[in-house]
């Protein structure tokens, strides 16, 4: 495989999410060879962001493309796996959104693969391409050991009447079988908003050694409206961790109804961050301040906003241009989806599981 130019792209997938990586493709001056989509609205609505682009109804065309040397999976969770795994056996890079799969039988699965030398391979999980999650990350080691963690993820603003979002159709079964929710998702919050942050928690303070989760929802939802989780790590650092589709318009530091962060307490201080609405990161920077025992004091640097959508594929083609791994990996994004199932094991059964050894 060449690694010595710059990535041409194939989407699969032109929604909602497809939308938004074609806009960051454009932003980042990264060229859109093809895109596939079942619906025909769907390709019209893409050729605004990719002219000249060739448009595929079927994702397989678009595999058989010879100009198509990255492939942007952007379809529903439930296919990520199957053109994952075409995807890598065609020798083509591959950013695959997340979560990379739907459940541990699949990501085993994914960890079987098999990349060519020089084959770059990159899991959506985008919140770790913020200045400020850099920022942290690197000073995370100024606060001595951690000891303590909560993460939060409470996504609010959406409707205009509180009780609308308890009732509505997206989250229950339809007569075809389950939900929108779950069909797009494979589940509720964990699989949404949760998984981003346990891919954050999972690159701070590494991997859990044992998981503990209740999940809610109203009666006749097939997907979880809430996660409550505590997870004992295994730098034996507790982190108490929540995902909630809230009725909110004006919490979080922001004031928008978005309440998304995490803090981590070590022996030597704490260190912060909180981020805006996933779709909109340039609406507000991310706020990110460390406390530091020693000096009793906070430091609190500014951060531009930014499109971290577009930093993030950057970052891929910059990897697929130099041959070199990416991050997040399929190992890590496998850790992510093995953590998903073991929480909706531990609320299924109400006990707490065990994470598998070979990932922590």
């Amino acid at each position: 495989m060449s690694t010595s130019q710059q990535p041409v792209f194939g989407v699969i997938g032109a929604g909602f999410i497809g939308s938004i990586h074609l806009a960051a493709l454009k932003a980042a001056g990264l060229r859109v060879a093809a895109i596939a989509d079942p619906f025909p609205a769907a390709l019209e609505k893409a050729a605004s962001l990719a002219p000249g682009a060739r448009h595929y109804s079927d994702w397989k065309e678009l595999l058989a493309d010879p100009e198509v040397t990255a492939v942007n999976i952007c379809t529903i969770n439930a296919l990520h796996f199957e053109i994952l795994r075409a995807a890598v056996a065609s020798g083509r890079h591959v950013f695959c959104e997340k979560t990379m799969t739907i459940d541990a039988v699949q990501a085993r699965q994914a960890l079987a693969l098999t990349t060519l030398p020089g084959q770059v391979v990159q899991v959506g999980y985008m919140k770790r391409f913020f200045p400020a999650s850099q920022w942290m990350k690197e000073r995370l080691p100024e606060i001595g050991k951690p000891l303590c963690a909560t993460v939060r993820s409470f996504q609010g603003g959406f409707v205009e009447d509180g009780e609308t979002i308890y009732d509505s159709p997206d989250w229950r079964p339809s007569a075809q079988g389950v939900s929108r929710t779950r069909s797009f998702a494979s589940g509720g919050m964990l699989n949404m908003a949760g998984s981003h942050m346990l891919d954050m928690t999972g690159w701070l303070l590494g991997a859990p050694e044992s998981i503990t989760c209740r999940t809610w929802s109203p009666k006749g939802y097939d997907a979880e409206m809430h996660a409550h989780g505590l997870f004992e790590m295994a730098n034996d650092v507790l982190v108490h961790f929540e995902a909630c589709l809230a009725p909110y318009h004006g919490t979080g530091i922001f004031n928008d109804g978005w309440d998304e962060y995490i803090q981590i307490d070590g022996t030597k201080g704490r260190i912060e961050i909180y981020y805006p609405r996933w779709d909109r990161p340039k609406d507000f920077s991310v706020k990110c301040r460390i406390y530091r025992e020693a000096k009793r004091a906070w430091e609190e640097p500014e951060f531009e906003r930014v499109n971290v959508f577009q930093l993030e594929f950057e970052a891929f083609a910059r990897c697929c241009s130099k041959g070199q791994d990416a991050q997040p990996s399929i190992r890590e994004a496998a850790r992510v989806d093995f953590w998903i199932d073991a929480c909706y094991e531990s609320a299924r059964d109400r006990k707490t599981v065990a994470f598998p050894a070979d990932l922590r």
